[in-house]
């Protein structure tokens, strides 16, 4: 284990508990209009994923509704924002560094629109929460890696925190379902140390992702959103072709990418889609023997290529999957001797001027 993003990973246990218990979204809360009808989720990358598994959670649980724009999308790509009422609509813009250029420029124009902006990142002193109506942090420390990790599952539960709180102040949920929902964050929280042993034992043991050239990662429910996460991880980490899919979908065209070299992990959750998982589990390993199941079921599966870990029904599990989905994306390239911190055209971002500086 050489690389600093194990030490990140290490640490989320306490990141999270941090950031279920902070004040500050009480705080937000008590500004937030109970009239809001609508959510705008406005970011780039893993801020992007985060808000992928959210927004199905937020849209049933605080009966609003919820859509999810890379800033580019938004800027150029985005009209229905225009019929919006401005009293009842919210833009949450996320940015870990709260430097990203697309996402600033995204927040202007949703003021310049007259909405107000509620942002999310773990810098105080950053443009995006100096230039948001409203603010709230990720409090998961620096991370200095290309790879989000803590950073990305700080994210997760903030905005898991986020909608339950309004849900409550819309009296969409009662104080019993509230606090169960809270307790099974807590609970997901308290397993990650016990998820990282094993995970850790698991790929030793099996030693996936050993010459890996591309990998596919299928998910459904909440984890489609982890799924497309555990595919920018591992092209981060593994710098190589990465794809990931719903479930459903993957039979319309993707499937046919699939051969003996392919690598493919499925997220399986407590979802009407998880027999098409276990189905195409099967189906997959007839044609390669480089695949995977992270298996947050109620029915554990007994089988060397399947990692089970508890069954959550409001969150679907995705706190212990995606650090499941982490430890892979540094084991994998550690495995093929390789730094997953390593230097992959990391000008362009200079080049593209995709952060603004402080």
């Amino acid at each position: 284990m050489k690389s600093r993003m194990w030490q990140y990973i290490k640490e989320e246990a306490q990141v999270l508990k941090n950031a279920l218990g902070a004040e500050d979204v009480r705080e937000v809360m008590s500004w937030v209009d109970t009239e809001i009808e609508a959510v705008y989720f406005v970011s780039h990358g893993s801020s992007f994923n985060a808000a992928t598994v959210a927004s199905n959670f937020l849209s049933a649980y605080a009966n609003v509704r919820v859509y999810c724009y890379t800033p580019g999308n938004f800027l150029y790509n985005c009209t229905t924002i225009d019929f919006e009422d401005r009293n009842k609509t919210l833009v949450i813009s996320i940015s870990q560094t709260g430097t990203s250029r697309g996402t600033l420029e995204a927040v202007e124009k949703a003021k310049r629109l007259g909405f107000k902006v509620l942002g999310i990142t773990d810098v105080e002193i950053s443009p995006l929460y100096a230039g948001s109506d409203y603010q709230l942090l990720l409090h998961c420390g620096e991370e200095k890696s290309n790879a989000k990790t803590k950073g990305y599952s700080a994210t997760l539960v903030v905005l898991l925190r986020f909608a339950v709180h309004l849900a409550c102040k819309k009296r969409k949920i009662g104080a019993n379902q509230f606090h169960t929902i809270y307790h099974e964050l807590l609970s997901s929280i308290e397993e990650l140390p016990d998820i990282f042993a094993r995970t850790v034992d698991w790929c030793k043991a099996t030693k996936f992702g050993n010459g890996m050239k591309n990998v596919f990662v299928l998910g459904c429910g909440m984890n489609y959103g982890t799924a497309l996460e555990g595919q920018l991880k591992l092209m981060e980490t593994m710098c190589m072709p990465a794809a990931f899919n719903d479930i459903e979908e993957f039979s319309h065209g993707m499937h046919r990418a699939i051969n003996q070299n392919s690598s493919v992990i499925l997220l399986n959750c407590e979802d009407s889609n998880a027999p098409f998982i276990e189905k195409t589990f099967r189906y997959l390993r007839t044609k390669t023997d480089k695949v995977m199941m992270i298996n947050a079921q109620r029915k554990k599966i007994k089988d060397p290529m399947v990692i089970n870990i508890q069954h959550h029904p409001y969150t679907q599990s995705v706190l212990g999957i995606t650090m499941v989905i982490q430890i892979l994306s540094v084991f994998i390239p550690e495995i093929n001797g390789l730094d997953p911190n390593r230097n992959a055209n990391n000008d362009y971002t200079k080049y593209m001027s995709t952060r603004v500086s402080v």
